[in-house]
C-alpha cells in the first residue's frame, strides 16, 4: 500500500518567497499529492495525520557547499582530514545523517579527497537504507598541476607551462569514478596558504579543456574562485557553480549577470564567520580573513541586485565549522547581505532545488513535487535563527518518508 501522510494545521512556506498560508498538505508515496484548505475525507483515508500545531511547513532545505568528508560535525570533531578510506566512508555516512537531522534534505558537495566514499554514500542515501540527504557527489579539488588530493601550495601559473592534457585527464578520471561534480580551485586560498586567494591557479586553456571534457562526460564543474580573474574564467567557460566570488570586480559582475540563467554563486559566509570568531589558531592570523569578510559583504548584495542566484552553503565540515551548523548561513544571509528571511529561505529551497538540477520537482511545496518537507515549531520568517535549533524541527521528511516524526 502506498504510504500516505497528511499535515494539518500548518502555515505553508512554499519556497517561492511569498507569505506563508494556512493549508493541509497531503503526501502520497514520495510526492506531494494535494495542498488545500481541507483535504477531503476520501483522500485522507488511512493517512498518517500530523497535526502541525500552527507551525511552519517548509520544503526540505538545500546546502550548496558542504564537505561530508572533512569529518567534523556538531557531534564528532575530526581535525585530521586524512583518515583511511574505510574510516572516511563512515565519517561521510555520519555527516550525511547529521545533515538530515538538521533539516538539510539535499546537499551539493563541495569536494572530497576520497570521492568514492561520496558516490557510495549517495547510493545508500538514495536507496534509503542509510539516512542522509539526496547528494550530488564531488571530486577532490583539482589544483594547479593536478597533484595528489590534499596537497595545495597554490603556486599560480607563472613559471609553469600550461597543461590542458592533465586537466582533461583529471576530469575524465573523476567522471569515471561516478561523481556528479568536478571541482577546480581556480584561485588559491589564503586560509590555507597565506596571500594566495587573489592568485589564479589555472590557465585559460586548461579551464577550456576542463569544460569540454566535463561536457563530454556529462558532469558539472564547480569553481573555487576568490580572485576576480578566476571568477571571469569560470563564467567564460560555462562553470555552473562558483564558490566565494570574494574579490569580483565590475567586469566579473557583468559576466555573472549575463550568465545568471545558467549559474549559481555560493559565497560561503559560514566559514568566514567561523574563521573570524571560532577558529582559534586555525587558520593562522593574517590570512586575509578580515579582508574576505569585508569584500563578501559588499559583493553579495550586488550579485542579488543583478539577479544572480545566490545559494547558501558555508563550507561546513571543518573542525571549527562543523556539519550541523549549516543553517547559520541563513542568519548570515539576513544579517550580512540584507536578505529578508523569506528571501533567505527561497535561496535554500527553490534555488536549492535548481542548483541540484531538479528545479521542476524539488525545492517547492506544490502538487507533484518530491515530498521533502520540514515542519518547524514556530515562524522562521519572524526569527530565522530558530532553524538552527534542531529541536524546533518537529518533523523531517525526505522522499515521502519521515526521518523524524513528532513525539
Amino acid at each position: 500500500m502506498t504510504r500516505t501522510t497528511l499535515f494539518t494545521d500548518v502555515q505553508v512556506f512554499d519556497g517561492t518567497g511569498r507569505d506563508p498560508f494556512p493549508a493541509q498538505v497531503l503526501v502520497k508515496g514520495d510526492r506531494i499529492a494535494q495542498i488545500a484548505d481541507s483535504v477531503s475525507r476520501d483522500r485522507r483515508t488511512e493517512a498518517r495525520v500530523i497535526d502541525g500545531g500552527g507551525g511552519t511547513l517548509l520544503p526540505g532545505l538545500v546546502d550548496a557547499h558542504t564537505h561530508l568528508g572533512f569529518g567534523s560535525t556538531v557531534e564528532h570533531r575530526s581535525p585530521r582530514r586524512d583518515e583511511p578510506l574505510e574510516e572516511k566512508a563512515l565519517l561521510v555516512a555520519h555527516a550525511g545523517r547529521v545533515l538530515l537531522d538538521h533539516g538539510i534534505t539535499s546537499a551539493y558537495s563541495g569536494g572530497n579527497r576520497q570521492p568514492r566514499t561520496e558516490t557510495a554514500a549517495r547510493k545508500a542515501f538514495d536507496e534509503g537504507w542509510m539516512p542522509g540527504p539526496r547528494l550530488k557527489a564531488a571530486s577532490w579539488e583539482g589544483s594547479a598541476g593536478m597533484v595528489e588530493p590534499g596537497v595545495y601550495d597554490f603556486p599560480g601559473v607563472d613559471g609553469r607551462a600550461s597543461d590542458p592534457e592533465s586537466v582533461a585527464r583529471f576530469v575524465t578520471e573523476m567522471a569515471e569514478l561516478g561523481v556528479d561534480i568536478v571541482k577546480l580551485s581556480l584561485s588559491g586560498e589564503s586560509a590555507v596558504v597565506q596571500g594566495t586567494s587573489r592568485i589564479v591557479q589555472f590557465t585559460d586553456e586548461e579551464v577550456a579543456a576542463a569544460s569540454a571534457t566535463a561536457r563530454k562526460h556529462g558532469v558539472w564543474l564547480t569553481a573555487h574562485a576568490h580572485a576576480a580573474e578566476s571568477v571571469k574564467m569560470a563564467v567564460r567557460h560555462g562553470i555552473r557553480a562558483v564558490y566565494h566570488c570574494t574579490f569580483a570586480d565590475e567586469e566579473a559582475l557583468d559576466l555573472l549577470e549575463a550568465a545568471r540563467g545558467r549559474l549559481f554563486v555560493a559565497p560561503t559566509p559560514g566559514i568566514i564567520h567561523a574563521n573570524l570568531h571560532e577558529s582559534g589558531s586555525e587558520p593562522e592570523p593574517g590570512m586575509e580573513v578580515e579582508a574576505t569578510a569585508k569584500a563578501v559583504r559588499e559583493v553579495v548584495p550586488e550579485l542579488v541586485r543583478r539577479g544572480i542566484r545566490v545559494v547558501p552553503g558555508g563550507d561546513y565540515g571543518f573542525a571549527w565549522n562543523p556539519v550541523g551548523r549549516n543553517l547559520r548561513d541563513l542568519e548570515l544571509f539576513v544579517d550580512w547581505f540584507g536578505f529578508t528571511p523569506a528571501e533567505a529561505l527561497r535561496a535554500a529551497t527553490q534555488h536549492g532545488g535548481q542548483v541540484m538540477g531538479m528545479g521542476d520537482e524539488l525545492g517547492l511545496i506544490g502538487p507533484g513535487f518530491l515530498a521533502d518537507l520540514v515542519l518547524v515549531d514556530g515562524d522562521p520568517l519572524a526569527d530565522i535563527r530558530i532553524l538552527q535549533d534542531r529541536h524546533r524541527l518537529t518533523a523531517i521528511m525526505k522522499d515521502g518518508t519521515l526521518h523524524k516524526a513528532p513525539a
